[in-house]
C-alpha cells in the first residue's frame, strides 16, 4: 500500500523488462546460430543482459517448446559436442512482433522522460 495516496502500486525496478531476454536471444539467432554459452556472451556484449546460465538454457528449452527456436547436436572435434540453436519462421515473427511493441514502448518512455525533464527542470 503507498503510504501517499492508499493505492496498491508497489515500487518495482523500470528498468529491467520482464523476459527482454527472449527478443535479444532471438536477434542473436537471427545473425548465426549459437550454443549457449556463446548465447550468453553475446547477450551481455550486445544487448546488455548478464544472465546466469542455468537461467539461459530454461529460457532456450521454453523457447524451444514454442517452436521459436529449434536444437541440434553440434559434434566438437576440440571438446564435447555443443547444441546449436537456430531461430525458426516461428521466431521470426515473434521478432518482429516484439520488435515494433518495444519501439511503441521506446516512444512512450521518451515521451515521459522528456515530460519529466520539464518538471525536474522547475522543481
Amino acid at each position: 500500500m503507498c503510504k501517499t495516496c492508499g493505492c496498491s502500486f508497489r515500487s518495482r525496478d523500470f528498468g529491467n523488462i520482464e523476459r527482454f531476454i527472449e527478443p535479444c536471444i532471438l536477434l542473436l539467432l537471427s545473425k548465426s546460430s549459437s550454443h549457449g554459452y556463446g548465447l550468453m556472451e553475446d547477450l551481455e556484449k550486445h544487448c546488455g543482459e548478464k544472465v546466469d546460465i542455468g537461467d539461459l538454457y530454461r529460457t532456450l528449452r521454453r523457447m524451444e517448446k514454442d517452436d521459436w527456436v529449434k536444437s541440434d547436436w553440434e559434434k566438437n572435434i576440440a571438446g564435447p559436442d555443443r547444441r546449436t540453436y537456430t531461430i525458426t519462421a516461428d521466431g521470426k515473427n515473434f521478432l518482429m512482433s516484439a520488435a515494433s511493441s518495444l519501439i511503441r514502448t521506446d516512444k512512450l518512455i521518451h515521451r515521459f522522460l522528456e515530460g519529466y525533464q520539464k518538471i525536474k527542470i522547475i522543481h
